[in-house]
């Protein structure tokens, strides 16, 4: 049975608006190479043939062109070199040599071990070691000293002492003490007994799980006075 003229122009509409699609589909790809120069692949040339018998087609290329011209037809923007930082906080004269022996031997003394226990002794000599960075912060408290127990073996525990306090008042802050058992697991720490004692008052507390006390609303005048004092807990706990 032959096909009705008006079957055969449905026909016709519906590969005419296939190839529309098609061409618009990778219209992007040919405006783009039409824009760099770049040599045209059998697809794209095809493309350029369609838009020469195609408004509509061509209309929407020549909108993609003035678009994408801004992009790939001018000069990247250019802008002024930046200043070179200052640096001049690093250029702050060393300590004398006296100084720091001084401190060194201030410090010698600062711990010592009596029996089961971890004595720390501070003072003017061991909180000039203690400063960290003037940027060191921690949930809204700046980090005002922090100091490292040496070890003389691996057994020992590893013990830190931090001293915070907000910026806004720093006349009380908190103690951040750290008591790592060398031959316990890491979420097993718990148990290790710390005093600090302060010129007028006496603290104490128990590690938690990761090993960690906290002393609050701690004064901070006296802090060259301080001795903190840490029983680890035993290793058959």
């Amino acid at each position: 049975m032959g096909t009705t003229a008006w079957e055969g122009d449905s026909s016709a509409r519906r590969d005419s608006t296939a190839l529309h699609f098609q061409v618009l589909a990778i219209l992007p790809e040919y405006v783009t190479a039409v824009l760099l120069g770049l040599p045209l692949t059998a697809a794209l040339g095809d493309v350029g043939a369609h838009l020469e018998r195609c408004a509509t087609c061509r209309a929407e290329a020549e909108a993609l062109h003035a678009a994408l011209e801004t992009l790939y037809g001018h000069e990247p923007a250019t802008f002024p070199e930046p200043p070179p930082p200052d640096l001049s906080f690093l250029r702050a004269p060393p300590a004398p040599l006296g100084a720091l022996a001084r401190a060194a031997s201030g410090v010698q003394g600062a711990v010592a071990r009596v029996r089961d226990a971890v004595v720390i002794q501070f003072s003017e000599a061991l909180l000039a070691l203690m400063r960290p960075p003037a940027l060191a912060r921690a949930v809204g408290l700046r980090l005002r000293y922090a100091y490292t127990v040496p070890q003389t073996s691996d057994d020992d525990p590893h013990i830190t002492v931090e001293v915070l306090a907000p910026d806004e008042h720093d006349e009380q802050g908190m103690v951040r003490i750290c008591v790592e058992l060398a031959d316990a697991d890491p979420f097993d720490q718990a148990g290790s007994t710390v005093f600090l004692e302060t010129a007028e008052q006496r603290f104490r507390g128990e590690t938690d799980h990761t090993g960690l006390v906290h002393f609050t609303n701690v004064p901070l005048d006296d802090v060259a006075c301080w001795r903190v004092v840490v029983q680890p807990r035993p290793a058959s706990a």
